[in-house]
């Protein structure tokens, strides 16, 4: 059949009239060489009106659909194949710029015959569709780019519920594909046109689907897997664009910036489902290394039987721990090291979700404690630090109850590990040093060598030049002990924490959580005895100064006060504050910002106030999603060709509604309000909620304190604030009372049910 009278006959489809004679010729047409490719040169073509591409297109993937797979048997004595090799072969050399150039309403159909395709072609037949998709990836040409993702989606589709060893044709192609995808993305991220959010789009959908099963390791090492999650990142936490938040609230969801965030977060949470199961279920190339089995079968049980798993749970360990001794002795270079490396890796993470599980029978955690141990003592006198992050892990989930004198044996040999090759995993230690601070403060205390060991770790690292990440650690830790030990008679040693923290200041420093951190040493000074810290920094020079640092101290804190984010830290320079206001004798350096330190603390309290506002809704979050975990299909399956959204990733998308202020209330929102600080994880006594220390509260009685005791004082610290100041120092005062009042009847309710 020639091409005018298959575009008449395709017309006449439409014709009430002329239907069946039309249906007739094509259905006596359609075993003829040539007919299908035809039928998709029509659909090519643009000098054709639509409906007639429309009718060739639906023709066209209905014959693919049906007799595709018949070519399967093209080799042997079966039926002979309805589509002639020649059309098929004209149909694979053209498809998929047929999908690049034809409108959406083409390229649904398109797509369809385009998988159908590759289930029965690729790798065998078509090894071709290979070179074009990476041919048009790296074309500089943008609008050929949705279609080819649009080919390179179906090429996935066909291998996503494959069996690992099935799917070696994909990732051999994924190889090619993944450097190109991301190239791509970060080439587009800054473009904000829906267009730009649509082929985003369909690479997160390629991700997903490469991932949603499977995660294969031949493609995402520790970098790749890195720099997509910092991608991810981007894209769930950029704003829209103006124009998205004009359409109507029911409407958003559909727009293409939308489901851009929505996949997004759909392929972080598959991702961190997927690590967590393959790192115990790599095939060992050694065929007499069975722990990758071991683990696997573990896990799976302590998640899915966790009661059952108690009363075994030391024999269990203790398995778990020969293993793992039998499995280091393989070096990296011997065959199948590196196999066992991750092996090994997977059983100490076993071995903390055990310990995880039987956290609440203390009996049972003693035991698994002197196992632990044993295990923690060959990777550390060994040296073996490929493993130092996991039996460090081991050790803080040890001591998060209590810190048994074994333990506190531990301190030592830990900190000659920091010593001697340690240096780079300060913060994997952070958590345990932590512990053995805050969970067992009188122990600490007990023995001289025990603090003298941590300053001297914290000293090592604000004195050396270990990146700032870890200098941001070290001044956490010695702001812990000042906090924890309050009153507990270290004041020999919060002068040298002070000056290890400031001394810091004088060299070099690039970000701002580097800087807070270290004032915040000596505003934890400043807390726990004002005088000891103002005598401190009077007597404090530094190399070609000569002026005490007070003045300095204080002008840089105030400086920096909006620099200071989260809960802890904003409480932090409230409490300091408040002490510095509260003085009876006052250094010049503090009567000179008399009229800074009110606005100061204001703008602090607004802070807390959303902050706190924040943590409530996260809370409520956590506390409806445990409500309704249990109601939830762990696997719901995400339709292929649709965009539907399940109801977690809708309250995900109305939290960053809100974030954005769409609601008209939350204007002023920043996004450092919904966040912790990376360090307030490690809190002391003055984060724990049963003994508040209430910076409201603190803060109301000083100002009454100071406007009765010292009026010309109070008179130094008002005169420049304005009206709305004075509001707010209203607010802060009412909301006090009101912290006041909640806080005692949580503290009935509590007497209440523990009686």
């Amino acid at each position: 059949m020639d091409i005018n009278s298959l575009i008449e006959a395709l017309r006449g489809t439409m014709d009430a009239n002329l239907r069946e004679a039309a249906e007739r010729q094509l259905n006596e047409g359609h075993t003829q060489v040539h007919f299908l490719s035809t039928l998709l040169q029509v659909t090519m073509s643009e000098q054709l009106d639509l409906p007639v591409r429309q009718a060739g297109v639906i023709y066209l993937k209905n014959m693919v659909t049906q007799h595709w797979s018949e070519g399967d048997n093209a080799n042997t004595e079966g039926p002979t194949s309805n589509i002639p090799e020649e059309d098929r072969q004209f149909i694979r050399d053209h498809i998929v710029e047929a999908i690049i150039q034809s409108p959406e309403r083409l390229r649904v159909q398109l797509t369809t015959c385009i998988h159908h395709m590759i289930k029965h072609d690729y790798p065998a037949r078509w090894t071709a569709i290979v070179d074009k998709i990476g041919f048009y990836l790296q074309s500089d040409n943008s609008g050929c780019w949705l279609g080819i993702l649009l080919c390179l989606y179906q090429l996935v589709k066909n291998y996503e519920y494959k069996k690992p060893e099935e799917r070696q044709p994909l990732v051999a192609a994924m190889q090619i594909f993944m450097p190109m995808l991301k190239d791509r993305f970060v080439q587009l991220l800054p473009d904000q046109s829906s267009d730009s959010a649509l082929v985003q789009k369909q690479i997160f959908k390629i991700l997903y689907a490469l991932f949603q099963y499977n995660l294969p390791l031949e493609l995402i090492n520790r970098q790749i897997l890195t720099e997509w999650m910092e991608i991810l990142k981007t894209v769930v936490d950029r704003d829209v664009p103006p124009e998205a938040l004009q359409v109507d609230e029911d409407e958003r969801p559909e727009l293409p910036w939308w489901k851009c965030k929505k996949w997004a977060l759909h392929i972080l949470a598959r991702l961190f489902e997927r690590c967590s199961t393959n790192i115990t279920s790599l095939p060992p190339r050694n065929t007499n290394d069975k722990n990758d089995d071991l683990t696997n079968v573990i896990q799976k049980m302590i998640c899915e039987y966790s009661e059952e798993v108690t009363p075994i749970a030391v024999e269990m360990t203790q398995h778990l721990a020969l293993t793992f001794n039998q499995v280091i002795q393989t070096g990296p270079d011997e065959e199948g090291g590196d196999d066992k490396a991750v092996t090994a890796m997977g059983i100490l993470n076993t071995i903390d979700t055990l310990l995880s599980v039987v956290e609440d029978h203390k009996e049972i955690t003693q035991q698994l404690e002197g196992i632990c141990l044993q295990v923690i003592g060959t990777v550390l006198q060994q040296h073996v630090l490929e493993f130092y992050e996991e039996i460090l892990s081991l050790a803080h989930s040890l001591t998060c109850q209590q810190v048994s004198p074994q333990m506190w044996q531990l301190l030592p040999l830990v900190y000659e590990v920091f010593q001697q090759d340690g240096f780079d995993y300060f913060t994997d230690m952070m958590p345990l040093l932590h512990n053995y601070i805050t969970v067992d403060t009188d122990t600490l205390l007990s023995d001289p060598k025990y603090l003298e060991i941590i300053y001297s770790m914290c000293k090592k690292i604000l004195s050396g030049d270990p990146g700032e990440d870890p200098e941001c650690h070290g001044a956490k830790l010695l702001e812990v002990i000042i906090l924890q030990c309050k009153g507990r008679g270290i004041d020999q040693v919060v002068p040298l924490f002070v000056t290890t923290a400031l001394e810091r200041l004088t060299r070099e420093v690039k970000t701002s959580e580097l800087r807070t951190m270290c004032l915040q040493v000596a505003i934890a000074a400043l807390y726990y005895s004002p005088p000891l810290l103002l005598n401190t920094l009077e007597n404090l020079r530094f190399p070609n100064n000569t002026e005490p640092i007070t003045n300095h101290f204080i002008s840089q804190w105030l400086k920096d006060i909006d620099c200071f984010l989260g809960l802890h830290d904003r409480k932090m320079s409230v409490l300091g504050l408040c002490a510095l206001m509260d003085l009876d004798q006052r250094p010049q350096a503090v009567n000179q910002v008399a009229g800074q330190l009110l606005p100061a603390a204001i703008l602090l309290f607004n802070g807390l106030k959303r902050a706190y506002a924040c943590r409530a809704e996260h809370e409520k979050e956590d506390d409806d999603e445990d409500e309704d975990g249990e109601e939830e299909e762990e696997n719901a399956e995400l339709g292929s060709d649709e965009d539907d959204i399940d109801d977690e990733g809708q309250e995900y998308l109305e939290m960053l509604a809100k974030q954005a202020g769409e609601d008209g209330d939350d204007e002023d929102w920043e996004e450092d309000d919904a966040e912790e600080t990376a360090l307030e994880g490690y809190t002391t006594s003055v984060d724990d909620e049963d003994n508040l220390v209430d910076e409201y509260q603190i803060f109301k009685a000083i100002i009454q304190n100071v406007q009765g005791r010292d009026p010309a004082w109070y008179q130094l610290l008002t005169q420049c604030l304005d009206e709305e100041q004075r509001k707010q120092l209203q607010d802060i005062a009412t909301l006090a009372d009101q912290r006041r009042a909640a806080h005692g009847e949580a503290k009935k309710k509590k007497a209440v049910r523990g009686n």
